[in-house]
């Protein structure tokens, strides 16, 4: 994936399922970004905080232990440094109550499981739409 400058971009997973981060990691480096995966809410909020990190989109599950994907999302947009990162929230709740309480929270898309590559390709380029993806 490049824009004009030929720019990396970057992109962190959230989720518990350590399958789900391979697949999606997987996907998404195939496409050419780069690619950090967190186990859970509380290494999402972490990576976040830490000023020697940076990205340009994240995927986040909804449901694992601890601090949910829906408070990360909510702490991610009270938050000055990430405020206007997009979120892509992928998980299992599919209903239209949860993608509605998803949506509203601050999720930029909203992916239900399971969905296959071109979804979730489709996801990403429709959340970055300035950036031409391989």
């Amino acid at each position: 994936m490049t824009d004009n400058q030929d720019k990396v971009f970057s992109a962190l997973i959230v989720d518990d399922d350590e399958i789900n981060l391979e697949i999606l990691g997987d996907y998404l480096e195939a496409a050419g970004l780069a690619v950090m995966t967190v186990p859970d809410g509380e290494s999402a909020v972490e990576v976040l905080s830490n000023d020697d990190y940076a990205f340009d989109v994240m995927f986040l599950d909804w449901m694992m232990p601890g601090i949910s994907g829906l408070d990360v999302l909510k702490h991610v947009r009270a938050s000055s440094k990430n405020a206007s990162l997009p979120i892509i929230m992928q998980t299992a709740k599919a209903s239209d109550l949860e993608r509605r309480e998803g949506l509203l929270a601050g999720a930029d898309f909203y992916l239900s499981k399971p969905f296959d590559e071109g979804s979730f390709l489709s996801a990403l380029q429709t959340t970055m739409p300035q950036v031409q993806f391989d």
